[in-house]
């Protein structure tokens, strides 16, 4: 006669547990769509699938999708607006270099030629001759190509003897960013003062780069 086993407890017998698939690949053809998900939930355990949607026909009325992230018409739409804006932006600064070099011209054209209003107020003001002026010629050749709106974008020097600062000009007169001759006179008498005559400006510029 076979004996039985005896009889374990319920509280220590084995139990087996029970896998659910939540959701493998569910075809919903009223809709159109197809709802992936991958989820796995033991028994008496919640879980949530978020489920992939992808488009395989037409909508059914009342259906909607949302759309995440930006559409592509907006983004063209900003595309195009940064270069409007940009080019707007270029087409100003045109604008405001090509004002600037004719009013450039006209007040060049008003006061005259700078080397001649300094060769002329050389002469009278300090007696000095051709030498000097050869002198003085090449030194603001050199430092500013005698233009009277030059400056030096890493010390800020300006103008035709490129005074440093440019504001120092302000003593022969309030217009110092605009004429020749206010800034011919102060460069002329700066020289004076630090080395009596330009052909010792220039001496001195040969030698470390400046005067």
């Amino acid at each position: 006669m076979r004996r039985k086993d005896p009889e374990l407890p319920k509280h220590r017998r084995p139990t087996r547990l029970r896998h659910t698939v939540a959701a493998s690949v569910v075809v919903a053809a009223s809709t159109g769509v197809v709802l992936g998900a991958n989820a796995w939930a033991a028994e008496g355990e919640a879980r949530v699938a978020e489920p992939a949607v992808t488009r395989i026909g037409d909508l059914p009325a009342g259906a909607a999708v949302t759309r995440v992230g930006t559409p592509a018409g907006h983004a063209l739409a900003k595309v195009e607006k940064r270069h409007r804006a940009q080019a707007a932006r270029a087409a100003r600064e045109a604008r405001q270099r090509r004002a600037a070099a004719s009013r450039s011209a006209s007040r060049a054209v008003s006061y005259g030629d700078p080397r001649s209003i300094a060769r002329s107020i050389m002469s009278q003001r300090y007696g000095w001759g051709s030498g000097d002026f050869s002198c003085l010629d090449t030194l603001w050749q050199h430092e500013s190509g005698w233009d009277l709106h030059a400056e030096n974008a890493s010390s800020g020097a300006y103008g035709i003897p490129q005074a440093l600062p440019g504001s120092k000009m302000s003593t022969y007169g309030s217009d110092w960013q605009t004429n020749p001759v206010t800034q011919i006179e102060w460069g002329l008498a700066y020289i004076r003062q630090s080395y009596s005559s330009p052909c010792g400006a220039w001496s001195v510029w040969q030698s470390r780069g400046w005067y």
